[in-house]
């Protein structure tokens, strides 16, 4: 995925055509082409060769009607002045018909540096919209919340930490997650982009 992850640093927003699915915890496109079935399968299977180092390793099924895809992808998350790669792990499935197919995209955790990391540092972006200042709050407070009590702090001393390090510094916390949905709304359009791109386009580009 790494020339995915280059073009993320120079294209600042792409169109966003796929909808949140009904579990919120990914996204669908249906596309339509004018191909057959056996065509779009074909084409499929190019992508995955073309983006992932081993087709072999993350491919989990693949028939005429059905392909499934166990990878991961990265994002760059700002922090202040730091910028800090995440690596998501994510199923990618594809179902093929005679002249359309249908992208899922299912986000299931995040690591950094080999470490698993709190989902909710990817979660918050996975809504239909951005959370205006006084919805992300109340998220902040809740997630804030759960990981204090996770971590062990009693719910007093939770509290404490979550008006210390979220609610006073909130002006901050807002303007980093609109900065980095921006970020995670660009990496999922330019995987569904690059999958459509490759599917649509003529054979007779490959001519030399």
């Amino acid at each position: 995925m790494k020339k995915l992850l280059l073009l993320l640093l120079f294209i600042p927003l792409v169109s966003f055509g796929q909808k949140l699915n009904k579990d919120s915890n990914g996204y669908s496109e249906v596309v339509e082409v004018e191909l057959t079935k056996k065509e779009i399968h074909q084409k499929l299977n190019e992508w995955i060769v073309i983006n992932y180092k081993s087709a072999k390793d993350v491919i989990q099924l693949n028939t005429d009607d059905k392909i499934i895809i166990k990878g991961n992808f990265k994002v760059p998350f700002s922090v202040a002045k730091y910028v800090f790669t995440y690596r998501i792990q994510n199923d990618l499935s594809f179902s093929i018909r005679d002249n359309k197919f249908k992208i899922d995209l299912v986000t299931n955790s995040i690591s950094q540096d080999g470490r698993d990391v709190d989902s909710s540092i990817f979660k918050q972006y996975l809504t239909p919209t951005t959370y205006t200042k006084e919805e992300f709050l109340k998220y902040t407070i809740g997630a804030s919340t759960e990981t204090f009590l996770k971590a062990g702090y009693s719910e007093a001393k939770a509290q404490k930490m979550v008006n210390k390090y979220a609610v006073k510094k909130i002006d901050d916390i807002y303007k980093t997650y609109t900065d980095n949905r921006l970020v995670w709304n660009n990496r999922i359009a330019l995987t569904f982009t690059s999958i459509k791109d490759y599917v649509a386009k003529s054979d007779s580009d490959d001519d030399w």
